[in-house]
C-alpha cells in the first residue's frame, strides 16, 4: 500500500515556540517522521511512502536520516502546500506534528496556516483546523485519514471530525508558548505504536471502508462532502483582506472577511493559500 505523511512542527514533542533553533527543530521533526515510517512498515513491510515536509518553507527534514526509498516533497511555494504529493494512488494519510486551530485555549503555537495574517477559517460555517481543511482535498480522492499526532488540544479537536483515526498526544500546552511535553524518545515510541495500529486497521478494513466511515456524521458530510462548498477566511487586519480581495472570484463580506465558493476542492485550497500569501504581503507593508 501507499501512505502519505504530512509533517508539521508545532505539535512535535519538545518544541515550544518558533524561536527554537532550526537544527533542533529539524532533529526532532525528523525523529517523529522516522517513527511514523517505522510504525507503518512494522505492519506493512512493502509500504510505499510519500512525505510532504509542510512546516514553513518545507526545508526541515534531514534527508540522510530517512529511509532512502521514501519520496519527499520539499520547498515553498507549492500549489497544494501541506498535501502536495498526495494523489488517488495513496491509500491512507497520516499527519505528524500537527497543532490546534487559531484561537484554541491552551493550543501549542495555535494558528491556521498563517499566524501573521489569518484569524479564522470556516468551511460551510464550521471552524476548521489544518487537518480538516487538508482532508477536504484528500477525502475527495477517497483517501482516509488514519493517524494524527500533536498537542492535546489538536487531538481533541480533530478527533471530533475523525473518530475512527488513531491519535497520539505528544504534549499538553499551558499557554501558546508553554507546555508539559513528552521526551523525544517517549513520543517516538507512541507515534511508532500509533502508526502501526492505524496501519493494522487499514489493512484489516480496507481503504474504501475507512474512507466511507470518515464521511459519516452531519458535520463531516457538510465539510467533506457538500458541493459546492464555501470557505471563509477571517483576517487579523483589514489591510490583509484589502489585498486578498483581489483574488478573482472571492467575495468580501466585511472588513476582515473574504469567502470563495466552488465545487472543486483544489480551487478552494488554492484560494486559501493565496489568502495566506496576500496576508503576509499586507503584514510586511
Amino acid at each position: 500500500m501507499k501512505y502519505f505523511i504530512s509533517l508539521d512542527m508545532e505539535g512535535v514533542a519538545g518544541l515550544v515556540s518558533w524561536s527554537e533553533t532550526s537544527q533542533e527543530q529539524r532533529e526532532l521533526m525528523t525523529g517523529e517522521t522516522c517513527a511514523a515510517i517505522e510504525g507503518i512498515r512494522s505492519v506493512d513491510k512493502e509500504a510505499a511512502i510519500v512525505i510532504a515536509d509542510s512546516h514553513s518553507r518545507g526545508q526541515n527534514l534531514l534527508l540522510d536520516r530517512l529511509p532512502q526509498d521514501v519520496q519527499v516533497v520539499r520547498g515553498y511555494p507549492r500549489p497544494l502546500y501541506m498535501v502536495e504529493g498526495a494523489d488517488a494512488t495513496c491509500d491512507a494519510a497520516l499527519f505528524v506534528g500537527y497543532h490546534a486551530p487559531i484561537g484554541t485555549l491552551n493550543g501549542s503555537m495555535d494558528h491556521t496556516y498563517s499566524s501573521a495574517s489569518i484569524y479564522e477559517v470556516l468551511a460551510n460555517g464550521h471552524v476548521m483546523g489544518e487537518t480538516e481543511l487538508n482532508m477536504v482535498l484528500l477525502a475527495r480522492l477517497g483517501i482516509p485519514f488514519i493517524f494524527g499526532s500533536g498537542d492535546e488540544q489538536y487531538c481533541g479537536f480533530s478527533q471530533q471530525f475523525f473518530p475512527h483515526a488513531v491519535f497520539v498526544t505528544t504534549k499538553w500546552a499551558t499557554g501558546r508558548y508553554s507546555q508539559r511535553t513528552l521526551m523525544p524518545e517517549a513520543s517516538k515510541t507512541l507515534i511508532r505504536d500509533g502508526a502501526a495500529n492505524a496501519t493494522r486497521q487499514l489493512m484489516t478494513h480496507g481503504r474504501t471502508t475507512l474512507a466511507d466511515e470518515q464521511l459519516q456524521g452531519t458535520v463531516q458530510h457538510e465539510v467533506l462532502v457538500t458541493s459546492p462548498s464555501t470557505w471563509t477566511v477571517r483576517f487579523l487586519t483589514t489591510s490583509a483582506c484589502d489585498v486578498a480581495a483581489w483574488i478573482p472570484g472571492s467575495r468580501r463580506s466585511g472588513g476582515r472577511e473574504l469567502s470563495y465558493t466552488s465545487d472543486e476542492p483544489v480551487e478552494l485550497y488554492r484560494f486559501l493559500m493565496s489568502c495566506t500569501v496576500a496576508g503576509k504581503y499586507a503584514h510586511d507593508l
